[in-house]
């Protein structure tokens, strides 16, 4: 049996590239890894993308790292995870209980309590080992994305970019509509310190629907879109999605996805409706640390 250590990524900045390479490796069609970060799912992983998460554990036999895994955030109660990639699949079975009681040592100092990550449906070997470790499903979710290159000139229509002034009205909305989501807390000044773009839709003057959008150049991200609940079945959530499409469209971005889960049926036709595409799926498993 193989002698392992722990490391960190802080401890070893050196292995950044491999790192990287690992999960380029796992990417969807691959090992079918997907990325603890929305906006970067199916995209090249880069440094960036490590220096976003939390920390990231490296098992080691040896001078190679025979696993890797990313902790990224979600909450102040729940971290997302990203992996683990296992390269050689005969380790499995020793290296995944090696890790997972690393993660859940950092993660009991760390504050949090329980864990959730995201597993490509297609990789039925690495759900197993999930559940093997106390993981259990929660929801199946679909990852979507459409193309903006035809919608530089379409109208945008009473759909405009939040201004600080506007910050407030946007916050109430998605609040009302997420009550579960930390987005609007403590405040939008600082997701949008953080890269966030906000937009509001208003009829008659009244602020009536919002948005939540981060990245951008190759694909941009819809974090979250909603309705106050008083204007709902008017057909206000189509025309505020294809406000925010024109206007991430004219910012020069190539693409937009977002991610939903498999019951919210009438935010799926919607977005089929608006020419979105379903890339991928995962199941959402969730862990007590």
């Amino acid at each position: 049996m193989a002698d392992y250590t722990l490391a960190d990524l802080d401890q070893r900045p050196d292995l950044a590239p491999n790192v990287l390479a690992l999960f380029a490796t796992g990417s969807q069609g691959s090992g079918h890894v997907v990325s603890g970060i929305p906006a970067r799912m199916g995209l090249e992983p880069t440094d960036a993308d490590l220096k976003a998460t939390l920390g990231v554990l490296l098992v080691m036999s040896g001078r190679r790292i025979a696993g890797v895994l990313a902790i990224c955030p979600y909450s102040e109660e729940q971290v997302t995870l990203w992996g683990p990639v296992i390269p050689v699949q005969s380790e499995q079975p020793r290296v995944m209980p090696v890790v997972m009681q690393e993660l859940r040592r950092a993660l009991r100092e760390g504050g949090f309590s329980s864990m959730r990550a995201q597993v490509d449906l297609r990789n039925r070997t690495l759900r197993a080992w999930m559940m093997a470790e106390a993981f259990a499903p929660w929801k199946d979710l679909h990852c979507y994305e459409r193309s903006l290159a035809t919608l530089r000139t379409a109208e945008i229509s009473d759909v405009h970019a939040a201004a600080r002034g506007d910050l407030d009205d946007a916050s109430r909305i998605l609040a009302e509509c997420f009550p579960d989501s930390d987005h609007h807390r403590p405040n939008l000044v600082q997701r949008e310190n953080e890269g966030y773009r906000h937009y509001l839709l208003r009829r008659d003057g009244q602020a009536v629907g919002a948005a939540a959008v981060q990245g951008g150049g190759r694909r941009s991200w819809l974090k979250l879109i909603g309705v106050s609940k008083a204007e709902r079945g008017r057909h206000q959530a189509r025309q505020l999605l294809n406000g925010v499409l024109a206007s991430e469209a004219r910012l020069g971005n190539h693409a937009i996805g977002l991610e939903v889960l498999e019951d919210n049926r009438p935010a799926i036709a919607l977005y089929e409706k608006n020419g979105f595409q379903r890339r991928w799926s995962a199941s959402l498993l969730i862990a007590p640390v």
